[in-house]
């Protein structure tokens, strides 16, 4: 577990030190989007990944996938893949923490842009089920009119959504958190 620990650490401090030396400005309005396009073309790239085994019985198709994604981890997945872009990683941490991550509050739809981020907050409809901070349940990445990614059933995958909306059997009273990653 040391050595494990000991090579991660070596991994990340080699990491921070490339991205130091990289010379791009990442305020730039080009460099933005070009970035949030990246982002919405990563998450694409696992459309198709189940969200979670414990789900899925043995024998079903997807309980022998190589992978498992929820929603918060989807988001954790594409920064990690495109970390040299943002010149930072994600802890792993679920949705209330990526939304503590993003501050811009007031935005609505229609100040969104694709790439954008939708928290949502809930009340579990099970009172045994412990509330995560901001009463956090799921998050989704905004395409543009109103469509968006993400792993929205427990025992579906990751794929798109013609409407941000939904209602859920797991949560009731829903409201929806708008988010720029621009401060990312």
């Amino acid at each position: 577990a040391f050595k494990k620990f000991q090579k991660e650490k070596f991994y990340q401090l080699k990491l921070n030190n490339y991205l130091k030396n990289i010379q791009v400005d990442r305020t730039s309005p080009e460099f933005k989007q070009h970035l949030r396009q990246k982002f919405i073309d990563t998450a694409h790239k696992y459309i198709g990944v189940p969200y979670a085994k414990k789900f899925h019985e043995p024998g079903d198709k997807l309980y022998d996938a190589p992978l498992f994604i929820d929603c918060c981890a989807l988001v954790r997945q594409c920064i990690f893949d495109l970390r040299q872009e943002f010149g930072y990683t994600l802890g792993k941490w679920n949705q209330s923490y990526q939304f503590d991550l993003l501050p811009d509050e007031g935005l609505t739809l229609k100040d969104l842009k694709p790439g954008d981020l939708i928290f949502y907050s809930a009340t579990y409809s099970n009172p045994k089920l412990k509330p995560f901070p901001h009463r956090m349940v799921h998050v989704e990445i905004y395409l543009g009119e109103g469509r968006t990614i993400g792993a929205r059933w427990q025992k579906g995958t990751i794929q798109v959504f013609d409407d941000y909306q939904f209602k859920s059997n797991l949560y009731h009273d829903i409201e929806c958190h708008f988010r720029s990653i621009d401060s990312w």
